[in-house]
């Protein structure tokens, strides 16, 4: 047999496997230099693009320690709830920041005290307002209002945090509960005080409310179902928000985070769901290590006034709206509550804001125009039907029921 045919054949072979980049040039004995530059050609091709940066997650609170998911299911992790960032200037009109008043719990949860570690979920829910049509929801030229709610939850205990500017109560507030106590402690910007069982709901509300409550709902997840991954005190919450006792909303959740959930007008979707290790003392639920300062303000806008000018008008405002209009008047929309709870402002189907009750709010932004102006409460009760309203202008909101100052 002739090597050199043999030497040919086996580098034709080679040529085939790899695509034949030589073929045609393997001649004799020199089949094992050109082998060779074929191995230096392959590796040289192998160098592939940079690899991606890698996502700095937000810092996990002191003594902590974070499971990791499996590959390709991996979500950036939320920021706990006591990193979550508060807002204290969406509107600048009158804020301050003052001393607060922090209440004791009805009791101490010393039992929850420590740094042992404790297996929890960490939630986001998106939220968004849904306007009832009734109050020409099918008019709004902007969407939905949206806000987030930040959950850390193991299976005794459970802190929630108001995050962003679409709630009716300021952002960076905070629910605390524990599954042996009824009611909840709660941090906003009169400091922290403990509520009784229900007492959430009118603490929403902004005052009292109906005997009736609000509608909820709740979406299981069946892909946790009797897993034991803990989530299922989301429904206590849901039930202390509403004013429903928990023992009739616990089993709907049937032990685990609900995927979607509603209270009132409020729909939340849940958009990341991590599992966690927490120092068991970052779970407490009474007074013990507070969250920061809260901004305080009689009224708030959701929107900036640059989103308001993009509200489309019920008529245009002709040149003597403007001189007619008040002087203290003359560059928004003045809205004076008139009723005991704190009323959701809405123009044209879309909410721009609320007002506390017996306090009045200045929202700047609409163009000189007349637009339908109506009231809603945070839990869902229509507070006023639309009612044309010149802007620059003003108008009362609720029934007269305000308590007087």
């Amino acid at each position: 047999m002739n090597p050199h045919a043999t030497a040919a054949a086996v580098a034709a072979r080679n040529d085939r496997g790899s695509g034949g980049a030589l073929r045609g040039h393997v001649r004799g004995g020199r089949w094992v230099l050109v082998s060779f530059a074929l191995v230096v050609v392959v590796a040289a091709g192998c160098e592939g693009p940079p690899l991606p940066r890698r996502t700095v997650l937000p810092p996990a609170p002191a003594g902590a320690t974070i499971e990791e998911l499996a590959p390709g299911g991996s979500l950036p992790l939320p920021p706990p709830v006591s990193e979550v960032p508060i807002d204290l200037d969406a509107t600048g009109q009158g804020r301050s920041v003052t001393g607060r008043v922090i209440a004791r719990a009805f009791s101490r949860d010393d039992a929850a005290d420590g740094d042992a570690l404790v297996s929890a979920q960490r939630c986001v829910y998106r939220v968004e307002l849904a306007v009832p049509e009734v109050l020409g929801s099918k008019h709004a030229s902007l969407g939905a209002l949206s806000a987030e709610l930040y959950v850390d939850v193991s299976e005794d205990r459970l802190r929630a945090r108001f995050v962003g500017a679409g709630w009716p109560v300021e952002a960076g507030s905070e629910v605390r509960l524990r599954a042996d106590r009824p009611g909840v402690y709660v941090f906003d910007r009169d400091g922290g005080r403990p509520l009784v069982a229900g007492g959430l709901a009118p603490w929403f509300e902004g005052g009292p409310t109906t005997a009736a409550g609000p509608t909820i709902s709740v979406r299981r997840d069946p892909t946790r179902r009797g897993s034991g991954v803990p989530g299922g005190l989301l429904c206590a919450l849901i039930a202390e928000w509403s004013g429903e006792p928990r023992e009739a909303v616990l089993r709907r959740c049937e032990g685990a985070a609900p995927l979607t959930f509603r209270v009132g007008p409020w729909r939340a979707e849940r958009t990341a769901d991590v599992p966690i290790q927490l120092p068991r003392r970052l779970l407490r639920a009474d007074e013990a290590d507070p969250p920061r300062p809260i901004g305080q303000a009689s009224s708030r806008a959701f929107l900036e006034p640059t989103a308001l000018t993009r509200i489309t008008p019920l008529m245009r405002a002709r040149g003597s709206l403007d001189e007619a209009a008040a002087p203290e008047t003359a560059d928004g929309l003045e809205l004076v509550n008139d009723s005991d709870a704190r009323v959701l402002v809405v123009v044209e189907g879309t909410a721009i804001g609320w007002v506390d009750a017996a306090r009045r709010g200045t929202f700047r932004g609409l163009l000189p125009a007349r637009y339908r102006v109506s009231g809603l409460s945070p839990l869902g009760l229509v507070v006023m039907r639309p009612r044309g309203v010149v802007v620059p202008g003003s108008t009362i909101l609720g029934d007269g029921r305000a308590a007087r100052e």
